[in-house]
């Protein structure tokens, strides 16, 4: 039922780090609309986002039964409970299978589902029919963040009339003066005359951090003023620490592991990269092209709906660490052309990915389904 007239909304999130969905879930809290919303979110009692979500006046339910895992059998019962108290009029689920049958059992009237990354491979027949089945039972609308995303759940198996897209959004960062840049860079070992190349990604193994590497290393035997900027943590930090070394590229390589405001540095690089082997759609590349940044990045997935190459950065293909280093050698070289591109990246971003936008549309899909 709504509180106070008040339509009630319940957001479930089972991750303990910060990652895409986790942003996500941050930027549509700092937009929505208070005065016709009323928003709790459900997390994991030591999530990182528990303290995020509290800073920005929006309650937070913190579950000692909850994993960070998909399909949890042990919260389901916790989760029924809490829904039956709770009451919302829609629960929007990110990845928890368990939180959708739970909605499906304590009779929440309408369960929204947003899938921040690619479909798995579609598997055979047998496996694309189930899909679609559970996806029909426990969603009654399913958000994908890109265009790619919608593609991959549709050769899944999910019926394509339960999804819609809607972008993610991000919020406007000012470009940085010289000075502020080298400031934030020199935190992480920038040293003055330096350009800045940066990735920001979790360091595991769908983002393909070897390329970025094998990459740096070419550019690297051609000029030695650039710094490349490796931020993030995850399983490979120390693997692709040795590598750096054993690539005799370590002395140009920051790992600056997690980092808490991670738009300044982002904002202060000077290319942005992804390498990953599969990306939904790629905030941070999204964050650093707001800032004006021009961007490289792998044609995976959603990031030629970021990247037009040749307009505001370029595409390369997935692992091959030549034509990445030939692109960033191409921008480094050119200050006039990375800076054109840098201007329309602001644009683009600015005219599509917008946070504001982005909650306006996922509010306008809330009310549609109470109608």
């Amino acid at each position: 039922m709504a509180e106070r007239g008040h339509m009630k909304i319940l957001h479930v999130l089972t991750d303990r780090n910060i990652g895409g969905a986790g942003r996500w879930l941050l930027y549509y809290l700092k937009y929505y609309d208070r005065a016709h919303f009323a928003v709790k979110v459900v997390l994991p009692e030591d999530s990182l986002l528990c303290e995020r979500v509290a800073q920005l006046g929006v309650p937070v339910i913190a579950m000692q039964e909850m994993e960070d895992l998909s399909f949890d059998k042990k919260a389901l019962k916790p989760l029924i409970r809490l829904l039956k108290k709770e009451r919302p009029d829609i629960i929007h689920t990110h990845a928890s299978l368990t939180a959708r049958v739970a909605a499906r059992r304590a009779k929440v009237p309408v369960i929204f589902h947003t899938k921040h990354c690619m479909e798995g491979a579609a598997g055979a027949l047998p496996k694309r029919v189930l899909r679609r089945r559970l996806n029909r039972r426990y969603s009654h609308r399913i958000i994908a963040v890109s265009k790619a995303v919608r593609h991959s759940m549709i050769a899944g198996g999910t019926d394509p009339k339960q999804i819609v897209t809607v972008y993610n959004g991000i919020e406007k960062i000012p470009p940085l003066s010289a000075e502020e840049k080298q400031r934030i860079l020199a935190e992480f070992g920038g040293k003055s005359g330096e350009k800045a190349v940066g990735m920001v990604a979790r360091l595991e193994e769908v983002k393909d951090h070897e390329t970025l590497l094998l990459g740096a290393k070419e550019v690297l035997s051609k000029r030695q003023d650039v710094r490349f900027y490796i931020i993030g943590d995850g399983s490979l930090k120390q693997h692709l620490e040795e590598r750096a070394k054993a690539l005799g590229i370590a002395a140009n390589v920051s790992f600056t592991g997690f980092i808490r405001d991670v738009e300044k540095i982002e904002a202060a690089l000077d290319i942005a990269v992804i390498t990953s082997r599969a990306e939904a759609l790629c905030l941070s590349i999204l964050e650093s092209m707001i800032a004006g940044v021009p961007a490289v990045g792998t044609d995976s997935g959603g990031v030629s709906e970021v990247i037009s190459h040749g307009e505001n950065g370029y595409l390369v293909p997935v692992g091959d660490a030549h034509a990445l280093a030939n692109r960033l050698f191409d921008l480094l070289e050119n200050d006039e052309k990375r800076r054109q591109m840098g201007e329309a990246a602001a644009k683009m971003a600015e005219r599509e990915f917008l946070a504001e936008q982005m909650t306006k549309k996922i509010e306008k899909l809330y009310l549609e389904a109470k109608r």
